[in-house]
């Protein structure tokens, strides 16, 4: 019986324990079209919490991925005003200067959508438009 406890302690520390630790391994890695490891322990990390995060976005940043669509890497601005480093994909290049709302935890961003300026919180537009 305390083998079996023993085996559900090791395997639960491993399932949490990997992605946190990933997550801080990883730290500054950007995302690649074959290398999505930072993306994927943030999304898997129970201590990372769910938040909007902004853009604006740049064309200098996007690279074009084969067979089609671009990779943007840029600099985000959380809701809660903490700047980071993301990446996240397009299908098509996107249009210049555009504010994007990006559904993100940590650097997993799950979705994006174009958003205006009136939508975007005051402390997080002050820091986009600097």
């Amino acid at each position: 019986m305390k083998k079996v406890i023993l085996g559900f302690a090791i395997v639960g520390v491993l399932v949490i324990g990997t992605p946190i630790i990933g997550s801080m391994v990883t730290k500054g890695q950007k995302q690649t079209d074959n290398n999505d490891l930072p993306q994927q322990f943030d999304r898997l990390n129970i201590l990372i919490k769910k938040e909007p995060s902004y853009v604006v976005t740049n064309s200098k940043e996007a690279v074009k991925q084969e067979p089609g669509g671009y990779m943007y890497h840029q600099s985000a601005i959380s809701e809660s005003g903490e700047k980071y480093d993301l990446s996240y994909y397009a299908g098509d290049k996107l249009k210049e200067n555009a504010i994007l709302k990006l559904d993100t935890k940590g650097r997993f961003v799950e979705t994006w959508e174009e958003v205006q300026k009136d939508d975007v919180p005051t402390n997080v537009l002050e820091k986009l438009m600097n």
